[in-house]
């Protein structure tokens, strides 16, 4: 596809100059006539006052008859203007093909002389001919402009064949070599592209096990097990998955689900280990986590999306909570879906204080938070693919939820590298 683009734009280009010299070369050949019958018509140039049209008609007249015919056309109509425009001389040949539209084209309004002293050319098509309309300005011999010659050229059949040819010849070269060159980089930039997947992948394979070293580090040293992390990642996909979240946004919610409470580490032994009640000012201790966590991940550009649930997922959808007092949908929406994934997964695991809560029971505690805690619609979505997740994965400690999410993260992350090699 880059290189059709390629020879595209440069097939057009090419032609574009090449048809553009065709006019030109008429634009020099008229400039070459127009200072020969400047030349000859000069003293009336000079005279004072209006000039005379009679005089100007006749030499016309008389440099055409002396004008020789050229290989590449001819001007099939001449008019010669004062500065103002008025017509003081004119020729047409009445014997053309395309004699009453050339004529109609000089009569158009929308032909009128350009204002500057420059030569003008254009390349036209009149009845359905290529044509070039030319614009010369005559000087006196003070080297003012006093008058415009103007004309419409005609090409030769051999002429216009010839440039057609050329201009074939020279759009397949280009077009060839492009394709030449194209094919020859192809299998070094396959190669290299070949290369860069592989670095990615095993880029993005080290980055995703730092979050799981991470967050499985953090997780062990809070409680027994990491499982938690690969449980609440799993719910809050799903959850994603059913609001129709794009793929962009659930990586991102994978990234915080798993990490989101990264900030422990923070968070000395004697608050975080405790079997007991936490005091109030310990309390406020264990709050710091939140601003540890973001600490953490914001100096990494590739986890830096993760501040949204990291930093927001202690936040309540009716802005109690902490440790951000934003309310409703201000706050971020993978937050309020992890704060659903979260606490349904702390309702359905056993926990050294308490029992594991049974499906109904869970979700009517989940119901209770509505609008206050979770956002409604999110727990309406949620309820409706809930029990299957309970079935599956609630208080499960073996390799089920890690296998799972290992899919889960080669879907959005591993085949999204893969996908864009396979692009390119």
């Amino acid at each position: 596809m880059a290189v059709l683009g390629i020879t595209i734009v440069f097939g057009v280009l090419v032609f574009l100059v090449e048809y553009n010299k065709v006019g030109g070369l008429v634009a020099d050949r008229a400039q070459r006539s127009v200072a020969f019958f400047n030349a000859q018509t000069q003293h009336l140039l000079d005279q004072p006052g209006l000039l005379n049209a009679a005089e100007f008609q006749a030499a016309l007249e008389s440099n055409s008859r002396q004008a020789r015919g050229h290989e590449i056309g001819r001007f099939v109509s001449v008019e010669i203007t004062d500065a103002g425009t008025l017509r003081l001389a004119e020729l047409h040949d009445p014997e053309y093909a395309f004699a009453d539209e050339v004529e109609a084209f000089m009569q158009s309004p929308s032909r009128r002389i350009p204002r500057q002293d420059e030569d003008y050319y254009e390349n036209v098509d009149i009845g359905g001919a290529e044509h070039v309309y030319v614009v010369v300005p005559m000087k006196d011999s003070a080297g003012e402009t006093a008058a415009y010659a103007r004309g419409v050229f005609a090409l030769s059949d051999a002429a216009f064949a010839q440039i057609n040819n050329r201009i074939v010849t020279v759009v397949g070269i280009t077009v060839a070599l492009i394709v030449a060159t194209s094919l020859l980089l192809y299998p070094i930039i396959a190669r290299l592209l070949k290369q860069v997947s592989l670095l990615s992948t095993r880029l993005l394979d080290a980055n995703l096990e730092m979050i799981e070293v991470l967050g499985s580090a953090i997780a062990k040293r809070d409680s027994d097990t990491d499982v938690h992390n690969y449980r609440v990642s799993i719910y809050s996909v799903r959850l994603a998955e059913a609001i129709g979240l794009d793929r962009h946004c659930i990586r991102s919610l994978i990234k915080g689900a798993f990490l989101h409470d990264v900030g422990k580490i923070g968070i000395s032994d004697n608050i975080l280990m405790k079997p007991g009640r936490l005091s109030e000012q310990e309390f406020e201790i264990m709050k710091q986590h939140v601003q540890h966590g973001l600490d953490i991940v914001e100096r990494s550009e590739w986890l830096a999306d993760a501040a949204t649930i990291v930093g927001y997922h202690h936040t309540k959808f009716d802005g109690s909570g902490y440790d951000v007092k934003w309310v409703g949908e201000e706050i971020p929406l993978n937050a309020r879906i992890f704060a659903i994934a979260d606490v349904f997964d702390a309702l359905t695991s056993e926990r050294p204080y308490k029992s594991a809560f049974a499906f109904d029971k869970a979700m009517e505690i989940l119901d209770e938070g509505s609008a206050t805690h979770f956002d409604s619609a999110l727990l309406d979505a949620f309820a409706g693919i809930a029990e299957s997740l309970y079935r599956d994965y609630a208080n499960r400690d073996d390799d089920k939820p890690r296998h799972d999410l290992a899919e889960i993260i080669d879907e959005y992350f591993k085949n999204e590298v893969e996908l864009v090699a396979e692009i390119r």
